[in-house]
């Protein structure tokens, strides 16, 4: 599974290689269940959104016109595939695509008065170098009754496949740009004080968890 580079390192040869080959290897995960995730998801969000490590864009399409959203993305190469993305005609809302990563100085200085209304991490957080910072930090930008909606693979329940991924682990952070198999980010987000409105895990092939959740 790949997964959003956003690593906050500068791009390189296999970076850009990663960002074009992106959206062909995940086609097929995206048809049969991902853009079903995405549209439960996005598809009723308005006002003021933050969409974290937004990859080559695809989100984009299943935001309703009544979101604005500001897109973060690190990685040059991924932003030159997302901007591709906008141009597209089913693009509705409105985007504002910025280079910038989470710890950007830039991110917080854009964050509404009263907070965002939504903030969106999509098979992204698995790359983060510091995905709790990272969760403190949104939480902070959300607003009170804000929504944060998640889509990230974790760590499998099941002990063998577990095992498996401890030790597949060390090679795939490098060949998958950072991707880690075996974090818990559902346990990370809950002990960070997120309570979830509606949640959900399934497996394809990994252990996905869906979820909207609220700050306490």
């Amino acid at each position: 599974m790949m997964c959003n580079p956003n690593s906050a390192h500068s791009d390189t040869w296999y970076s850009s290689l990663v960002a074009r080959l992106y959206d062909p290897v995940t086609s097929g995960a995206e048809e049969s269940f991902f853009k079903e995730c995405r549209r439960q998801l996005l598809s009723d969000l308005s006002g003021h959104v933050l969409e974290v490590g937004a990859g080559t864009g695809a989100n984009f399409g299943h935001y309703p016109a009544e979101a604005k959203v500001l897109a973060i993305e690190p990685s040059d190469a991924m932003v030159e595939q997302a901007e591709k993305k906008l141009l597209d005609s089913a693009v509705q809302a409105d985007i504002l695509l910025v280079r910038a990563g989470i710890g950007d100085k830039m991110v917080a200085s854009r964050v509404p008065a009263g907070g965002f209304d939504a903030i969106v991490f999509t098979l992204v957080l698995c790359t983060i170098p510091d995905p709790a910072r990272a969760i403190e930090r949104v939480k902070s930008w959300l607003a009170p009754a804000g929504r944060l909606l998640v889509l990230e693979h974790i760590a499998d329940d099941r002990p063998t496949v577990r095992r498996i991924e401890q030790l597949v682990n060390p090679v795939w952070k490098k060949l998958a740009e950072g991707c880690h198999l075996t974090r818990q980010t559902d346990q990370l987000l809950k002990e960070a004080g997120f309570q979830p409105a509606w949640e959900k895990y399934f497996h394809r092939g990994l252990l996905f968890y869906q979820a909207e959740m609220k700050g306490s």
